[in-house]
């Protein structure tokens, strides 16, 4: 499959094309309006780029994108160890970039919670945080259908261009020559060659 920064080039290109395909789709046949139709294009292509670069579907394996969280690249350890590389959770095009949304939401509210408990213990009174961050999220959510909507097809997007690139690497090089395109580096060993460095990471 390709290695990182070719998804990152994928995910740009494939982000660039879809911002005047969204604005004139916006714009045109639901008539927003320029100003509404500019602010869910920048939502939607925004998204798109978040989900490819740091929500990856290869967050399922130790490659570059889990470097890319820095000191919270362990946050991403129990998903890793959880899901198979490249299997349905982790690489479906609908599915798999919704649960990491939700992870990764799990995960901060994990997080937050274990804090207040500890401090609890301690004797420090503080809010439910996580409480909180429920209802702010949920309120935000209920008062702003339209961007999370935006948001939501962006960060499928994203996932899913990462996706069928695998997916025409791996088994569409036939299909490809069909169109004169040919592929001629081998991807084969990727997973076993990334970023071997990070055995001293952090240590």
């Amino acid at each position: 499959m390709p290695d990182a920064r070719t998804h990152d080039v994928i995910t740009v290109a494939t982000g660039a094309a879809l911002a005047p395909l969204t604005y004139s789709y916006l714009d045109g046949p639901l008539v927003l309006g320029h100003a509404a139709a500019m602010a869910g294009t920048l939502w939607i292509v925004g998204a798109h780029l978040l989900s490819g670069v740091l929500f990856s579907p290869d967050l399922d394996l130790d490659s570059a994108i889990d470097d890319r969280w820095g000191l919270l690249y362990w946050i991403w350890r129990p998903y890793m160890w959880a899901l198979p590389h490249r299997h349905f959770w982790s690489h479906s095009l609908l599915f798999a970039p919704l649960l990491r949304l939700a992870y990764f939401y799990a995960v901060v509210s994990g997080l937050l919670f274990s804090w207040v408990w500890l401090l609890a213990r301690l004797g420090v009174v503080v809010p439910d945080y996580h409480v909180q961050l429920f209802d702010s999220l949920r309120g935000w959510l209920q008062a702003n259908p339209d961007v999370t909507l935006a948001v939501l097809i962006g960060f499928v997007t994203g996932s899913t261009a990462h996706t069928l690139a695998d997916w025409l690497v791996t088994n569409g090089k036939r299909f490809l020559s069909i169109f004169g395109v040919r592929i001629t580096r081998d991807y084969r060993n990727h997973d076993d060659d990334i970023h071997r460095r990070r055995k001293r990471r952090y240590a």
